[in-house]
C-alpha cells in the first residue's frame, strides 16, 4: 500500500510571485509552501531553536521538536492558496486557505515574527488560525 502522504503533490494554486520592495514577502510565501509540502528540513531551518508557535484554540509548539512532532502528524495537503502576505518589519501576516487530500478546506491566517530585520533572519514566534470551512 502506497503512503497517502507521498502520492499527494502540493499544488500551490495561488501565491504571490512579485516581491516589489518587500523581499520577506517570498521568504515568507517559500516558508509557507515548505510548511505544506511537509518539508521538514525548510521549515526547520526557517525557525529559531526558540520558536514559540501558537495554535490558536489547539496548542502551543515550544522548539524546534515539538514542532517536528507536530509536522509529522498533519495531514497532506493537495492545494495551498495564498491571498495575501503582509510585512511591517519583523511582524508579518498571511492568509488564504488549503485544500487536504481528503477534500477538506480550512481557512488559515499566520502572524509571523521575526528575530531581526535581515533576509536570513529566523522566525521567532508564530500564532496560527486554522479553521475548517468545508461544507
Amino acid at each position: 500500500m502506497v503512503d497517502q502522504q507521498q502520492e499527494t503533490r502540493l499544488q500551490v494554486v495561488e501565491a504571490p510571485e512579485d516581491c516589489g520592495n518587500a523581499p520577506r514577502k517570498i521568504v515568507i510565501r517559500d516558508f509557507l509552501i515548505a510548511l505544506y509540502q511537509q518539508d521538514e528540513d525548510h521549515v526547520l531551518e526557517a525557525l529559531a531553536e526558540d520558536i514559540r508557535w501558537e495554535l490558536v484554540g489547539s496548542r502551543v509548539l515550544n522548539g524546534l521538536e515539538e514542532v517536528r512532532e507536530w509536522l509529522r502528524r498533519e495531514p497532506p495537503v493537495r492545494e495551498l492558496h495564498i491571498a495575501m502576505v503582509i510585512t511591517h518589519g519583523t511582524d508579518c501576516g498571511v492568509d488564504g486557505w488549503v485544500v487536504y487530500a481528503d477534500g477538506r478546506t480550512r481557512a488559515l491566517s499566520h502572524v509571523l515574527i521575526f528575530a531581526g530585520h535581515a533576509k536570513s533572519a529566523k522566525i521567532k514566534a508564530l500564532r496560527s488560525y486554522l479553521i475548517d470551512i468545508s461544507g
